[in-house]
């Protein structure tokens, strides 16, 4: 018997083959809650575990709160089975880390992205979203939100878009640093620099001057994560 909530819930998510974001999404929580909780920082609470077992029946309530038997129930469909026969797909141009180095240093020369491997989403994610692209997340200076190598759906902003945004995630280009992080407060106007700051506190912030940012998209969605 598996006496470790953390670890039954890992196994719970990687059988039902849908993301912590998607499930966070389905109970309407905080995506942040359930990374904290695999990685051992929180403890599920009984509204958590009863919501997880009322919105997905295929998982078998002696496995999440006793660890006995199978996980899933024998004959029940999973939400990624389901999700395959009812969810149209589009392929979105992918940006690996082992990509971002390439990324930057042509991006400002007409950037190919046909020449791009794809990533295979939903097409309600896109929905109208224009141009967008799916990035891979190098390093863990936005988790627990964010860790290393989640996939995340962004769309570029245009410049004279970049003076509003504030409050949210986005990658941005800069010199030769290709970075994910949150904007907090947005100075391009007054002050002709943007502060760029990591969710994760050992993470930090740097300061951008205006004149030295190359691109800017902002992160809609994650659309795959891995788990910790």
């Amino acid at each position: 018997m598996d006496t470790s909530i953390q670890n039954r819930l890992k196994q719970v998510f990687e059988a039902l083959g849908i993301t912590i974001y998607q499930i966070a999404k389905d109970l309407d929580e905080n995506s942040s809650k359930f990374y904290n909780i695999l990685n051992g920082r929180a403890k599920p609470s009984y509204d958590t575990i009863i919501g997880i077992l009322n919105h997905y029946p295929q998982v078998r309530a002696d496995f999440l709160l006793r660890g006995e038997g199978p996980i899933l129930n024998e004959g029940v469909q999973t939400n990624a089975i389901l999700s395959t026969e009812e969810t149209s797909y589009v392929e979105v141009p992918y940006v690996p880390i082992k990509f971002h180095a390439s990324f930057v240093e042509s991006y400002t020369d007409s950037y190919r992205f046909q020449d791009l491997e794809t990533f295979r989403i939903s097409k309600d994610l896109v929905k109208n979203l224009r141009e967008p692209v799916i990035l891979e997340i190098s390093g863990n200076s936005m988790s627990p939100q964010l860790v290393h190598g989640a996939r995340v759906l962004a769309v570029p902003l245009d410049p004279g878009d970049w003076i509003y945004q504030s409050g949210g995630v986005f990658a941005v280009i800069y010199r030769d640093f290709f970075v994910v992080k949150r904007i907090r407060e947005n100075d391009i106007l007054t002050k002709h620099y943007l502060t760029l700051h990591s969710d994760n506190p050992m993470g930090g912030s740097v300061t951008v001057p205006s004149d030295e940012i190359r691109g800017i998209w902002r992160v809609a969605n994650i659309v795959s994560a891995p788990v910790e």
